[in-house]
């Protein structure tokens, strides 16, 4: 639903996908999720949060954590809004502070005296779906995807990814968490080895499902059971593969000079990781 500012064009409604810098909504939208969580969750859990963030995050010292104020009371430091609502800071390092937090607090949920507790749970994971809403809303081109903040475009890619992480077997959720954690480092990330995990991911799958370790004998096998993929499209998924193979990108192969001749892109290594999942989702959906 557009607004009244939209629709009389006192303001144009923008396609653009904010990247690489962090607005002041999103900034103040952040901030907000991290104000709920500090009211949702027990406090000796958002202290223990700050003070992770304090020691190892900031990398400051322990003592100078808590301080007391003039009235004898006990005061902490306010990491985390503190930290993003600092202009000086770089847009990408506020987005670390998002993840550091996550990945945190997950890792807390794991722990024996918080594993068991529902409640807990369900804030973590509202906090990540409220920060997800939030940059949505926004026009934000970052999700939080299996505790990694990554780049994304539209939401059919983030489905094709997280149903790859719930619906396959160990062995390709680790190719694709690499893929992820690679494609996500800041301010640039290993858009090369991205590619490569994400192709890994495909041969896993080929490897598991036909006993085949190449993406054209796999398809041939598959074939060879009746289960038909439309030539069009088994030319496209091999000449993606035939592009993984190339010397002179260095994917899965060594590069051929010094510079390399080619350095694949962010939109290459985005490209490749939701086609590649969406690959596997689509012969999963077939092979089943």
């Amino acid at each position: 639903m557009t607004t009244f500012s939209e629709r009389n064009g006192y303001i144009k409604p923008s396609d653009a996908i904010i990247r690489e810098k962090i607005t002041p909504e999103i900034q103040n939208a952040i901030c907000s999720c991290y104000d709920w969580l500090r009211e949702e969750s027990r406090e000796n859990i958002y202290i223990s949060l700050e003070e992770h963030l304090w020691m190892f995050f900031l990398n400051k010292r322990k003592s100078e954590f808590e301080s007391v104020d003039d009235y004898g009371l006990t005061c902490y430091k306010n990491v985390a809004t503190i930290f993003i609502e600092n202009k000086s800071n770089l847009w990408y390092r506020k987005l670390d502070i998002i993840e550091q937090t996550v990945k945190y607090l997950y890792n807390l949920c794991n722990t024996e005296e918080y594993v068991h507790n529902i409640l807990m749970h369900n804030i973590i994971n509202d906090f990540v779906l409220n920060l997800n809403s939030e940059f949505k809303r926004l026009n934000f081109a970052y999700r939080i995807i299996d505790k990694e903040v990554v780049e994304v475009s539209s939401e059919e890619e983030i489905v094709a990814i997280e149903t790859t992480l719930e619906d396959s077997p160990n062995n390709i959720k680790f190719h694709i968490n690499e893929a992820l954690l690679l494609y996500s480092i800041k301010p640039l990330g290993d858009y090369r080895n991205s590619i490569k995990e994400s192709i890994s991911a495909v041969e896993a799958f080929c490897r598991e499902k036909t006993g085949e370790d190449t993406l054209g004998k796999a398809l041939n096998k598959l074939e060879s059971t009746h289960i038909i993929i439309p030539k069009l499209l088994k030319n496209a998924f091999d000449k993606l593969y035939a592009y993984t193979n190339q010397p002179e990108n260095g994917i899965r192969h060594a590069l051929m000079d010094d510079e390399g001749t080619y350095k694949p892109t962010e939109a290459e290594a985005l490209f490749m990781l939701v086609s590649c999942c969406a690959f596997i989702n689509y012969l999963n959906k077939k092979v089943s």
